[in-house]
């Protein structure tokens, strides 16, 4: 779904700018993350856990990215998809990634960190972030509750171990309130505000 008619070149330029930002922040991520990933079975095997890639290597591997990632926002789309790019990587890997290990905020950051993608997008396609977007970035950051919550309880022997700041781990009485309600929103109805009659909508059942 698309808010305005796009160019491929700028539909390619998006696409490939928001994935080398996305595969910037998750190179910092582990790198940071290097002690604690050692300690947990689901990323002990990590490459840079293993030593297979050196931090520096990764840290390179980051920098070549997030440059040529925002640098195809800016010439492919526009200013504000380069400057939400560049948020989401700053958010990422300076706020929340230090908060896993400080408070269970930190879910409610990583959800603003998941939404941004799709008004990178509209950005892309737009020039601005009008209702759509806001809707759209809505419905990702709420989704990702569940999905976090799901995920932190499954491997919350985990979590503990490494000393991460999840509700599962450290409030589990409060986890189970929190998870269990399961809001189901008609997308389509939704988005109907937000578009006129000539725009073509894809529903996916999330």
């Amino acid at each position: 779904m698309a808010p305005a008619p796009i160019e491929a070149s700028a539909l390619l330029l998006s696409a490939l700018g928001t994935g080398l930002v996305s595969g910037a922040a998750n190179s910092i991520n582990q790198f940071l993350e290097i002690p604690f990933d050692s300690q947990m079975d689901r990323t002990k095997n990590r490459i840079l856990v293993r030593g297979l890639v050196s931090p520096l290597h990764a840290i390179s591997f980051a920098i070549v990215c997030s440059t040529a990632g925002i640098g195809m926002l800016y010439c492919g789309a526009n200013g504000l998809a380069a400057a939400l790019g560049a948020v989401n990587l700053v958010l990422y890997t300076s706020v929340y990634t230090p908060m896993k290990r400080l408070t269970i905020v930190n879910t409610w950051t990583g959800a603003v960190v998941g939404a941004i993608p799709p008004l990178i997008g509209w950005a892309s396609c737009e020039g601005q972030l009008s209702a759509g977007a806001w809707v759209m970035a809505a419905i990702l950051y709420a989704w990702q509750f569940p999905h976090f919550n799901a995920l932190s309880w499954n491997l919350r022997p985990d979590y503990s171990r490494a000393g991460y700041r999840m509700m599962a781990v450290t409030d589990p009485g409060e986890w189970r309130f929190a998870a269990i309600d399961v809001i189901q929103v008609d997308i389509k109805s939704v988005f109907k505000e937000c578009l006129t009659s000539e725009d073509e909508i894809i529903v996916c059942q999330l």
